[in-house]
Formats: C-alpha cells, structure tokens, sequence
C-alpha cells in the first residue's frame, strides 16, 4: 500500500509476489493495494492480470477491487474493458456506487463513447446511486466530444437544481461544447459567470473561450480574453497564442496577427504549424504577400513542417498580389516536398495564372487536376 500511494509500482507487485514464497497469504486488501498501484502506474494489462488472479485464488473481489480494475482501464483507454468489468459486478453481486459509474463513465467519454457514457448517467438514477460533480463533468465531457453542445448546457444547468457543485472543469467543458458548436455567445456567457460563481478560470477556460470567439468572428472579444490573461495571472501558452491569432486572421486583422506572433517568441513560447498558417493566411487576407512568404521561408529555419494548408495559404497570397511566378514556384515545390496539391491549391495557382495573362498555364493546370485525381468545381472552371 505504501509503494501504491508512492507511485512504485514495480516494487509493489514484486513484495506482492514474494508473498507466495514465504508462504504468506494473500487475501482481499492485498490484491487491491496491488491492482491499484498498478492503475496508478498505467499499467492496465497487469491491473487486469491480477483481477483475474483472484478468481483462482478464490479470493473475494469487491467494489475496490473493481473500482482500481475499471479505473486502469480506462487511464489505459480500454473504455470495452471498462464496461465489461462494470457490467460483471452484477453477477458478482456487488454493489456499484459512485466511483464505479464516474470510472465508467470516464472510460467511455474518453473512448469517444459519449452515447453509452450517457446511458450509464441515466442508470445511477434507476439505481439510487448518487451524482456528483465529477458524474456531471464526465457527462458534459461526453456530450462535447459528441458534438452535442445544446444538451451539455442542459446538463450545466441542471446541476444547479439538482445542488451540485459546478468547478472549473464543469464550466471548461460547457465552454469547450459551446466552442465546438460555434457557439460564441453561449460559450462568453458562461465564462462571465465564473466570477459571480467565484470559480477559478485558468488557462483551458481562456482558451475554450477565445476560441468560441475567433470561430464566432469575434476577434475583438478573443483579444480582449487573450490580453486579460495577463492580468489576471494565467499563463498563455501555445493554444491561446493560436487561437488569438486565428481570431484576427479571420477578423482581416494581419496587423493585430503578426504582432501576436511576434510576440510569442518573447514570451518563450514557440510557434508551431498552426500558429504560422493561421499568420501566413492573416497576411494573405490583408494583401501582405510578401509577409506571406517570409514567414514561410521562416519555417525551414525555424524547423517547422509545412503542410497543404501552409502552402495553399502562401500561394493565394501571391495570388492576390498578382504574383503569378511566384505563386507557381509553390505549387511546383509542393511537387518536390511530396505535399498532396488539392482542390484549394489548384484553383489559387490557376487564378494566379489567370490574373497574370498567363492563359496557356492556367489550362495546363486544369488539365493536370484530372491526372492528379483532383475534383474541378465552379471556382475552377
């Protein structure tokens, strides 16, 4: 138990197995202490291995037995596993509470399971089995992963009349499940609430809320919530970055967007993929081509993969900015890098072409999309 609580796994399955030299029996509490470092330890096959060890060792498996088991599955992601313990412990007759279906419940939101983490929220209350904040959370988890952002506020709400707590986590996930469901209002609200609640809102509620902004068009509001962090001393990290300047990217702010990105450098964060399309693609709107193509120049220095998205982003920012040799480069480099030219990447280069009289290279480009197997649409045509 004491190797257990320390995280020592090994050391604890090893006394366990000494147990069996020096004749000592092992009984009930053993088995858990046992079974539950090992879930602590994320190591659900020898969790499991030990459950079923009981068994012939005819030693009685009760609700912690199961709870440990059902717990290391699903840290294990095994969420079949998890439901398949849960259900077993009616034939075993023992009692499921609380714990049991939050385990159970966890697995499957975390296996993408929200429909059956749903039916097992439904069915602690055939079986009197109290819920409590964490029963809520996994369910509003659920019905975000699923998509279904309205019933993750039904759920929010609920918890109010039913006198259970709402906690940071409660309100990150209605949050995430509004974002989600491009939900911008919905997803403010909630945040704004938070403090009359008095409850904490740390880096993962910022992020949720700046991103149900920018996907709601909303880039004032996402920056006003990214420049707040500050102040309220919660650290920005990667997200919030990318997030803020998405928002701006999409708002037509490129100035608001490259100072964004500027400045992670100094704040000792480092700009991934996501960060440099969503600047590449802010320039792109705002006519910056040469931005444009110094920030995707930047990427080989700096080490960061460039994707479809990157290059599609880059070639229609020649594009707007009449560069039609430079935008046909792109497409040939995307050729050499072995990056997959889509629908998107064909129609900027042809409209490049197009508006650089360049009429001959812009038919070959159409006929190439049929060899390259890619569909032709109104744009492009």
């Amino acid at each position: 138990s004491a190797c257990e609580k320390g995280g020592q796994w090994q050391q604890a399955l090893e006394l366990f197995e000494n147990m069996w030299g020096e004749r000592v029996e092992r009984d009930t509490i053993t088995y858990n202490a046992a079974i539950s470092a090992c879930e602590k330890g994320g190591k659900w096959q020898k969790a499991l291995e030990l459950f079923e060890r009981k068994q012939g060792e005819r030693v009685e498996r009760d609700t912690i037995s199961y709870s440990a088991a059902i717990s290391a599955c699903e840290k294990g992601g095994q969420w079949q596993q998890a439901l398949a313990l849960f259900e077993r412990m009616w034939a075993d007759l023992v009692k499921r509470d609380t714990i049991i279906y939050n385990a159970a419940t966890s697995a499957c939101e975390k296996g993408g399971q929200w429909q059956q983490a749903l039916e097992l929220f439904g069915r602690m209350w055939g079986e009197r089995v109290e819920r409590n904040t964490i029963t809520y959370n996994d369910a509003i988890s659920a019905f975000e992963k699923g998509g279904q952002w309205q019933q993750a506020l039904e759920l929010f709400e609920r918890m109010w009349a039913d006198g259970v707590k709402r906690d940071t986590t409660t309100y990150n996930a209605t949050i995430s499940a509004s974002e989600k469901g491009r939900r911008w209002q919905p997803a403010f609200e909630l945040f704004e609430r938070m403090r009359g609640e008095r409850v904490e809102r740390d880096t993962i509620t910022y992020n949720a809320a700046i991103s149900a902004c920018e996907k709601g068009g909303q880039w004032q509001h996402a920056l006003e919530l990214f420049e707040s962090m500050w102040a309220c001393w919660v650290k920005q990290d990667i997200i919030s970055y990318n997030a803020a300047i998405s928002a701006c990217e999409k708002g037509g702010q490129w100035q608001h967007a490259l100072e964004l990105f500027e400045s992670m450098w100094a704040c000792w964060v480092k700009q991934d993929i996501i960060s440099y399309n969503a600047a590449i693609s802010a320039c792109e709107k705002g006519g910056q081509w040469q931005q444009a193509l110094e920030l995707f120049e930047n990427m080989w220095g700096e080490r960061v993969e460039r994707d479809t998205i990157t290059y599609n982003a880059a070639i229609s920012a020649c594009e707007k900015g009449g560069q039609w040799q430079q935008a046909l480069e792109l497409f040939e480099r995307m050729r050499g890098e072995r990056m997959e030219r889509d629908i998107i990447t064909y129609s900027a280069t042809i409209s490049a072409c197009e508006k650089g009289g360049r009429g001959q290279q812009a038919l070959e480009l159409f006929e190439n999309m049929w060899g390259e197997r890619v569909e032709r649409d109104t744009i492009t045509y």
